[in-house]
């Protein structure tokens, strides 16, 4: 499982223009006494918003904004999922789509009243990274009387995405064995979640501190890059203006963040996966089925998309430099690209 999101940018590619870019950190109360954090950058009235969905052992953060946004004037908006980060748990008795839907809902009713959505001004983009593309694909595919917002949506970027386990059958096939382990059958078939349950107690002395996170960084991920994966980030690095360093600090933060407040998050990831998000991919309506799906993935991992390639009926696939950090480094590059051919396709409000 991937605990990236976008890379952070350095101080000094900040402009005092960028003054909107600062990013805002918020709570919302929701119902049944839970809260909502979300973090959130940009001009609060733009037609452009970005919703980015986080993957495991991160949280919502939306001060690391790619130029792209800055040029577009973007509304990005990011935030922490059920059970991670400052986000309350799920509800007992609750599924992870109708939590999500929800809490979704009363952000966006909050952010965008109705009337705003009624008069169709939104353009509102949906991305996330690992298994946070199962977020954002639960909201790009929900029926509109469980997300109106959805009717503004008008494309998709998935990072290492993964499907629905209930309709591909054949999920299990594209897993690797450390993931067939924690999210595949044996998380879904054996008692008390006892998968998750030891997968927190493994992971609980690296996470105790930042250091501890630091050192698990450097020796499992930065450690052990390909060389082609090398060359991206130090080429990355290059761009942002950002040390190494700084970086792995900077990961190591999130993750320890994330957990902070609870370990919900990680011990109901098996079930977002399993669960049933309220729709099957292949028998999305024309209106769903239109809106735009950006798949990343490692350069030969290909064949994991197989099942989303199939049944998604607009797709784009882009191989990057693979890795645990997969897009990482040229998600500013993406994203730009992204926009760029949208934009000429009228999908996109230009700035």
């Amino acid at each position: 499982m991937s605990v990236v999101t976008d890379p952070p940018t350095s101080a000094a590619t900040h402009k005092a223009t960028d003054a909107l870019y600062v990013s805002r950190n918020e709570r919302l109360a929701l119902p049944g006494r839970r809260t909502l954090a979300y973090s959130h950058s940009g001009p609060p009235d733009s037609r452009l918003v970005v919703l980015w969905c986080h993957g495991g052992f991160n949280f919502g953060d939306a001060m690391n904004t790619p130029q792209a946004f800055r040029d577009r004037k973007v509304h990005f908006i990011a935030p922490d999922l059920p059970g991670w980060g400052e986000t309350s748990p799920m509800p007992a008795g609750t599924t992870f789509p109708e939590v999500l839907l929800s809490d979704l809902r009363v952000l966006f009713e909050h952010l965008y009243p109705a009337c705003h959505v009624a008069a169709s001004a939104l353009r509102i983009y949906v991305a996330g990274v690992s298994d946070g593309t199962c977020a954002a694909q639960v909201v790009c595919g929900a029926p509109y009387d469980s997300f109106p917002y959805g009717r503004q949506m008008v494309a998709m970027l998935l990072v290492e995405p993964l499907v629905q386990f209930c309709e591909d059958v054949h999920y299990s096939r594209s897993l690797t064995w450390a993931a067939w382990v924690c999210v595949g059958p044996p998380a879904h078939i054996l008692p008390f979640n006892l998968v998750a349950r030891m997968l927190k107690y493994a992971t609980q002395p690296h996470l105790k501190d930042v250091p501890s996170a630091e050192k698990t960084l450097r020796a499992d991920i930065i450690g052990k890059m390909a060389k082609d994966e090398k060359v991206a980030f130090a080429e990355w690095r290059a761009r942002a203006g950002v040390q190494e360093g700084e970086f792995v600090r900077w990961m190591a933060e999130r993750m320890v963040r994330s957990v902070s407040k609870s370990w919900a998050g990680l011990l109901g990831m098996a079930d977002v996966l399993h669960a049933d998000w309220g729709f099957k991919i292949k028998d999305l309506d024309e209106d769903h089925a239109r809106k735009k799906v950006i798949m990343i993935v490692a350069r030969g991992q290909t064949k994991t998309l197989d099942y989303l390639v199939k049944n998604y009926r607009n797709t784009k696939v882009v191989e990057v430099a693979g890795g645990d950090l997969v897009g990482a480094w040229c998600m500013d590059l993406i994203w730009e690209e992204t926009f760029a051919e949208l934009e000429s396709e009228g999908g996109l409000p230009s700035a």
